[in-house]
C-alpha cells in the first residue's frame, strides 16, 4: 500500500514539474559571505536558471542528500554557467555561522543563505502556502528566467526541470527596420516581405510599410510572435516583363558567352541566369528576347522575377535595441 501511495505522490510531483505552478516572487538575500543576491536582477533578468534547496542544518535527509546535491551543482557548471544553486535554510536558528559550518562539514560549495542572510525573504511565501502545499525539507524549487516557478521538484527530476527552465528565456522586444539594397526600383506589389521561422517556414507573418514608407516592426510582439529561428524572406510576385528590362541587357550576356567581357560580378551573373539553370548560356539570351518582345510573361523553370541575394537574412539577437536589417534584391534579367 505504501508503495502505491509513493507512486501517486511521485506522479503529482512530476505533474508540477511539467506544468509549472506560479510566477516566482522577487527576493533579495545575502549568502554566508555577506554577498547580496537579487533574484530577478542578478539571475533571472540575466537569463539564468535558479535552483533552491530548502534545508536546515540538522535535518537528517538534508545531510544525506548533501553529496548528491553538490555533485548536481558541479554537473550544472558550479555557478559559472547558466544555472545557480542555493542552499536556503527554513528555520530561524540557522545563523550564518551554522550554515557555514554545515557547508564546510558536508563539502557544499554553492552559496548558502541563513536566517541572518534573509532566507525568510525566499521561504515565507512557500511556507505560507502561496505556491501550494509546503513540502518541508529537503525540497527543491526551479525558477526559469521568465520567472516561472516549478515547485516541488523531485531530486531525481532536477535535470529535466532545469533543462525545461533553460528554454524559457526572457526575450526583450526589439525594433527592426528593413533596408533593401537594389540596383533597380521595386514597384509596389512586385514583392512581399515576410518574417518567418526558418525551422518552420509555414510560420510566416507579412511585413507592411509604415506611414513613412519603411518596413519596420517590433519582434517579438503580438503581430510577430517569438520564433525558433526568425528570418526575413522575400517572395517575388511580379511577372518577368518589365519596362526596366531592355534590349541593352542582352549585350552583356552575349559578350560573356563569347568571352569578350566576362560577368565577374556574381550579382550580374545571377541576374543573367534567367532560365534558372545555374549557368549563363545562349538559352538565357533567347529567354530575355522573348520577354522583351512580350512573347513570354514569366521566366521558365519557376525562376522568380526578383531574388533575395544571399537568401533570407536572420534577425540579430534581440536585446531590446533598434536594429537595421540589410538585404539585397536582384532584378532578374537586368544585367547592365
Amino acid at each position: 500500500m505504501l508503495k502505491y501511495l509513493w507512486l501517486i505522490a511521485a506522479g503529482l510531483l512530476m505533474h508540477g514539474i511539467l506544468r509549472g505552478q506560479s510566477t516566482m516572487h522577487d527576493a533579495s538575500f545575502k549568502d554566508t559571505d555577506g554577498l547580496l543576491h537579487r533574484l530577478y536582477a542578478d539571475y533571472l533578468d540575466q537569463n539564468k536558471v535558479v535552483v533552491f534547496k530548502f534545508f536546515f542544518t540538522t535535518c537528517p535527509p538534508c545531510i544525506s542528500n548533501a553529496p548528491s546535491w553538490q555533485q548536481k551543482y558541479l554537473q550544472h557548471g558550479g555557478g559559472n554557467q547558466q544555472v545557480q544553486f542555493f542552499n536556503v535554510t527554513t528555520i530561524t536558528s540557522d545563523s550564518d555561522a551554522k550554515v557555514s559550518g554545515f557547508e564546510n562539514t558536508h563539502g557544499q560549495t554553492m552559496p548558502g543563505v541563513s536566517h541572518d542572510g534573509m532566507a525568510a525573504n525566499i521561504t515565507n511565501p512557500f511556507k505560507n502556502g502561496i505556491y501550494g502545499n509546503w513540502y518541508g525539507t529537503p525540497s527543491f524549487a526551479v525558477i526559469s528566467p521568465n520567472k516561472k516557478l516549478r515547485y516541488p521538484v523531485l531530486f531525481s527530476e532536477l535535470d529535466q526541470a532545469i533543462s525545461l527552465a533553460k528554454t524559457e528565456k526572457i526575450v526583450i522586444p526589439s525594433t527592426y527596420t528593413l533596408q533593401i539594397l537594389s540596383s533597380a526600383a521595386i514597384p509596389d506589389g512586385h514583392v512581399q516581405w515576410w518574417l518567418r521561422d526558418a525551422n518552420a517556414p509555414q510560420n510566416a507573418h507579412a511585413l507592411q510599410k509604415n506611414n513613412q514608407g519603411f518596413y519596420q516592426f517590433t519582434y517579438p510582439s503580438a503581430s510577430f510572435p517569438a520564433m525558433g529561428k526568425p528570418e526575413i524572406y522575400m517572395e517575388s510576385l511580379a511577372p518577368a516583363s518589365n519596362l526596366e528590362i531592355k534590349a541593352s541587357d542582352i549585350l552583356p550576356l552575349v559578350k560573356h558567352i563569347i568571352g569578350l567581357d566576362t560577368l565577374n560580378d556574381p550579382r550580374k551573373k545571377l541576374a543573367a541566369d534567367v532560365n534558372g539553370s545555374g549557368t549563363v548560356s545562349a538559352s538565357d539570351v533567347l529567354v530575355l528576347r522573348k520577354i522583351i518582345l512580350g512573347l513570354e510573361t514569366y521566366f521558365p523553370n519557376n525562376t522568380p522575377s526578383y531574388r533575395q541575394y544571399s537568401g533570407p537574412v536572420s534577425l540579430p539577437s534581440s536585446t531590446g535595441s533598434a536594429f537595421q536589417v540589410q538585404t539585397e534584391v536582384i532584378r532578374m534579367g537586368k544585367v547592365r
